[in-house]
Order: C-alpha cells, then sequence, then structure tokens
C-alpha cells in the first residue's frame, strides 16, 4: 500500500469514489462548517476584547490561551483517541468548543475570557487528533490523494469565507453574533459526526482497550488520584516511545514529520516577514496584509483539490517540489513591488503549500495504522505549536535586525533545505514496508526498526 505505483493504479480510485462514500462527506462537511465558526470566532474575539479592555497585552494573552491547552497535554488527548470512539470524541468535542463559544458575550471579566478561550483550546486538542483518525475509515482505499485534498480544501476555505462573512455579521448585527454563528456550525459539524459509524475497535470492544493498554505499556492502577496520575504519565510515555518507534521504521514517514517541524518554522517567519513586507512594500495600499493572505488562502483552497493531478508521480518528489517551489515564491517577494504581482506569487505559495499538505496527510495515513492516527496528531500538533512560536519570535527578531529581504531568505531556507536535506529518505527507490499496530510491550525482543515494521 505504501508503493506510490500501486498507489497511482489502484481501480476506481480518484474523486469519484470519495463522492460516493457518505461517510467521506459528512467528515469534510463537518471540517467545512467547524473551520467556518472557528474563522469567524479568530475575528470576533480580539474584537470584543478590545473593545471592552482596549488594545493591550491582553489580546495576546486572549488569543494564545487557545494554543495552550495542546502545547501543554496535547499527548493526553491521543491518549484519549486511542481509548475511546474518536467519532464520539470529536463530536464532544465540537460541542464544548460551542458551548464555550456562545458565552463569550456573557462574560464580564478578562479572566472570564481568558477561561473561555482554553475551553476552546481544549476542544481543539481533542477535535482534531479525532479527526485525522476517522479518515481511514471513511477514504477508501486507493483514494487517499483525493480524500485528503477534499479534507485540506475544507480546511482552507473556511479561512476565506470565515473572515468574509464574520464583517457583514459584525456590521448589521454586532460582534456577539459571531460567537452564537460558531455555535451553531459546532451543532451543525457534531450532527454530521454522530451520523458516522461507530469506529471498529473502539473502546467499547473489550479487546481493542486491552490492546490499547498493552500498546502503551499501561497497567492497571488503585483509584488513588496520585496513582491515576502516575498512570497517565507511563502511559503518555510508552504511547510516544511507541510513535517513535514506528515512525523511525518508515524513512519517508519520519522524513515528513521531521520537515512538519521545519516548515512550521518557516510559517513562524513568514508570518512576521508578511507583515513587515505588506507595511513597508505596500504601506500606500490600505488593508494588504490581509488581501496577501487572502490570495495565499485562495490558492490554498485550490491547491487542495490540484493534488490529485500528480497521483502517477512519486509522491515524495511531489512533497519536495511543493515545498521547494513555495520556498521560490516567498523569496520571489522581494524583487517585486507591483501589488498585483505579490498576489500572484502568494496565490502560486498557497497553492504548492496545499499539494505538499495533501500528500503529507495522504502519506501518513496510508504508512501509519489507523489505531495509531490519532496518537499521531495529538504529538505532532503540540509540538507544531511550540515550533511556530519559535519562528514567529525568531522572525521578529531577525526581520527587524537583518531586514525584510533577508526575512524572505529565511522563509525559503527552511521551506526548501530540509526537504532537500532529506531527499534521499522522501524518495527511497524501494517502497517502505508496511507498518502495523505496535506490539504489546512484553513482546518487543526485535530491533526498533524491526518492531516498526513487524
Amino acid at each position: 500500500m505504501t508503493d506510490d505505483t500501486k498507489t497511482s493504479t489502484t481501480k476506481d480510485g480518484g474523486f469519484a469514489r470519495v463522492l460516493r462514500s457518505p461517510g467521506a462527506l459528512r467528515l469534510v462537511g463537518s471540517l467545512f462548517v467547524l473551520e467556518t465558526g472557528s474563522a469567524m470566532t479568530t475575528v470576533g474575539l480580539p474584537l470584543l476584547v478590545m473593545q471592552r479592555y482596549g488594545l493591550g497585552l491582553e489580546v495576546g494573552f486572549t488569543l494564545a490561551a487557545r494554543f495552550l491547552p495542546n502545547i501543554l497535554l496535547g499527548a493526553l488527548a491521543g491518549q484519549v483517541v486511542d481509548r475511546h470512539d474518536p467519532r464520539r470524541v470529536a463530536t464532544l468535542a465540537a460541542l464544548g468548543s460551542g458551548l464555550a463559544a456562545v458565552l463569550f458575550p456573557l462574560t464580564t471579566a478578562m479572566w472570564q475570557i481568558q477561561l473561555l478561550a482554553l475551553a476552546i483550546g481544549i476542544g481543539y486538542m481533542f477535535g482534531f487528533p479525532a479527526t485525522m483518525a476517522l479518515r481511514p475509515q471513511v477514504i477508501p482505499e486507493g483514494s487517499e490523494l483525493e480524500g485528503n485534498g477534499l479534507i485540506v480544501t475544507a480546511e482552507r476555505v473556511p479561512k476565506l469565507l470565515g473572515p468574509a462573512v464574520a464583517g457583514p455579521i459584525a456590521a448589521v448585527a454586532g460582534i456577539n453574533w459571531l460567537f452564537t454563528a460558531e455555535a451553531a456550525t459546532a451543532l451543525v459539524a457534531a450532527a454530521l459526526l454522530t451520523r458516522l459509524p461507530r469506529t471498529a475497535g473502539a473502546a467499547g470492544s473489550p479487546g481493542a482497550d486491552g490492546t490499547a493498554r498493552e500498546a502503551t505499556g499501561a497497567r492497571q492502577v488503585p483509584s488513588s488520584v496520585g496513582r491515576r496520575l502516575a498512570g497517565w504519565a507511563r502511559a503518555v510515555a510508552g504511547g510516544a516511545r511507541d510513535l517513535v518507534r514506528m515512525v523511525r521504521g518508515d524513512g519517508r514517514l519520519s522524513s515528513l514529520t521531521i520537515t512538519a517541524f521545519t516548515y512550521m518554522v518557516a510559517l513562524g517567519l513568514g508570518r512576521t516577514f508578511l507583515a513587515a513586507y505588506s507595511l513597508h512594500g505596500f504601506g500606500h495600499v490600505p488593508g494588504m496584509l490581509g488581501y496577501l493572505l487572502a490570495a495565499m488562502g485562495l490558492g490554498g483552497a485550490l491547491g487542495g483539490m490540484a493534488a490529485a493531478a500528480f497521483r502517477s508521480w512519486n509522491q515524495g518528489w511531489v512533497y519536495i517540489l511543493g515545498n521547494v517551489l513555495e520556498g521560490v515564491c516567498w523569496v520571489a517577494l522581494i524583487a517585486t513591488g507591483d501589488w498585483y504581482a505579490a498576489l500572484a506569487l502568494l496565490f502560486l505559495a498557497g497553492v504548492f503549500e496545499s499539494i505538499a499538505s495533501v500528500v503529507y496527510f495522504a502519506e501518513v495515513q496510508k504508512r501509519l495504522p489507523a489505531g495509531l492516527q490519532g496518537r499521531y496528531y495529538a504529538t505532532l500538533v503540540p509540538l507544531s505549536d511550540v515550533f511556530l512560536v519559535a519562528g514567529t519570535v525568531a522572525g521578529g527578531v531577525l526581520v527587524d535586525r537583518a531586514g525584510i529581504s533577508t526575512g524572505a531568505v529565511l522563509v525559503c531556507l527552511a521551506m526548501a533545505l530540509p526537504v532537500l536535506v532529506l531527499v534521499t529518505r522522501l524518495v527511497p527507490e524501494r517502497p517502505a514496508p508496511a507498518v502495523e499496530e505496535a506490539a504489546p510491550e512484553t513482546e518487543r525482543s526485535a530491533p526498533v526498526a524491526e518492531s516498526a515494521a513487524a
């Protein structure tokens, strides 16, 4: 299944097969409406804080509160997804986020707003890995590129649609209605998720629960709070070790994971660079930063659908070219002073970024067993947020001291250099061995590479 040739020639693969899968359509639709509501809250939350308390550090702290749960406790979310039906986890996460959003207008103090922002972050911490874990059961085998292309598009389009819809709603009805809109979209998203089939081997199955306990090396512990926490810590550590073993056993999978982190550094650098670029290069064009981000978002939406056109290619090369060409687009920005050329370059950057993202998601889905999908993303996303924050902070210092042009070059290098260094692992001569579920800790006597491919 990991052979590119086999994937490209799978009979009856393609968008038509995905579109005939009701489960895939419900998952894509749920993600789309949920992300649309989240995008509206992204607009409404800082406006609400500034209206009530003015512009200051509070805005930054409030927005940062949404990332803290994932950074600090993301690994625990993976354990929950592994031990329970991911459909139920994703549904409860959506409903919890919607409830938190609708309470924002009722707050009377800053700490209440920050607490609700923290609650939304907890919802995302559980919801994202659970949604990723649902993909193997609804996307037909052989249509991973098309299915993940639809998922990436469903995640990218709301970044354009949400703010576009939020503007008229805030102008006509007021900011408070933006949070009501997210609550409504959360209800729709949850309704779509409840119609998905129950995951085989979910928590209701004693055998699956036993396998999860064996795979993480967890043991039954007494009901003491302290011992329960110790048991969770051991489970988290054991799950992380198992995940590392499996990733290390597949050169392409491990390289994709490494470059996911380096790309987040590039993204953080790019955010700082783009703000400075729009201010110094197009200060005469009001709202140019918004136009640039919208152009990239539009390219990302179209790129998610275009990825399937390259299904006959070696997917390692597609991933490498996507990252390198996106980096070239960023560095080319410093060579143009025309607004339309800048918009075109960022549109292309969005296309290349989306194509590379689709390949990434599809390869992880094919190469990692379904039972570890949730844990993988629950481990990946918190670490990615750390790299994103590091890139953003570094970008503020580097762009300020070294200049805008140097900032563009650094963004390009952070995107292109890692995939070029890992080219021999991303484009293997032979397909990597299929990866199966982690064996119980007592059965692992083989080396790491063998246990990953056992």
